[in-house]
C-alpha cells in the first residue's frame, strides 16, 4: 500500500486521498458517515494544516491535520491529540484510530448522555399548554359527573 499524500492546496471531499482515508476506516471497521474538508488554512506551532474531518455513526469524530507538504501531522480524537505508533504506514495507523475509537466508545456515549441541552427561548414546548387543556377536560368531566349524579337523585327520589 503507498502512503497516503493529500494536495494541500486542492484537499476536499472527492480527494483521491480523502476517499482512500474514508475506504481504510471502512476497511478497518468504522465506517465514516460524513467526511468533511476545513476550507481555512489554519496555523499552530509554526504549522500551517487544513483540518479534514471525518464523523463516525456514534458521533465520534477524527480529525486529521494535513501539513502543506501533503502529510498528516496530528490526528485528533473527540478534540484530544492522540500518539500514533505506526506512522509510515496508514493503514495501520488508521487501524490504531479504529481501535482507540472502539476502545473509549462507552465512555463516550455516556459523556453524551449526561449532556444537557438547553432549547432557545425561542421553542416554546406543548407540554405545558397540553396539561392545561387535559386539566380543563378532567375538571369539566367532573361537574358532568357531579350533575348527572344529582339528576339520578332527583328522578330516585320522585
Amino acid at each position: 500500500m503507498a502512503n497516503l499524500l493529500f494536495s494541500f492546496d486542492d484537499l476536499s471531499t472527492k480527494d483521491r486521498a480523502t476517499k482512500q482515508v474514508a475506504k481504510y476506516f471502512t476497511r478497518a471497521g468504522a465506517a465514516p458517515v460524513q467526511v468533511d474538508v476545513s476550507p481555512q488554512v489554519r496555523r499552530t506551532s509554526d504549522v500551517s494544516y487544513r483540518e479534514l474531518l471525518l464523523v463516525f455513526a456514534d458521533s465520534q469524530k477524527v480529525v486529521l491535520r494535513i501539513k502543506q507538504t501533503g502529510d498528516i501531522f496530528q490526528v485528533l480524537l473527540n478534540g484530544k491529540v492522540i500518539p500514533i505508533r505506526a506512522q509510515d504506514d496508514h493503514a495501520k495507523a488508521i487501524a490504531e484510530v479504529v481501535n482507540q475509537l472502539d476502545a473509549g466508545r462507552s465512555a463516550f456515549q455516556q459523556k453524551l448522555a449526561r449532556t444537557k441541552v438547553k432549547l432557545p427561548p425561542s421553542i416554546r414546548t406543548a407540554a405545558p399548554r397540553m396539561e392545561q387543556v387535559l386539566t380543563e377536560k378532567r375538571d369539566a368531566l367532573k361537574d358532568a359527573i357531579t350533575q348527572a349524579e344529582l339528576e339520578l337523585s332527583k328522578r330516585k327520589a320522585a
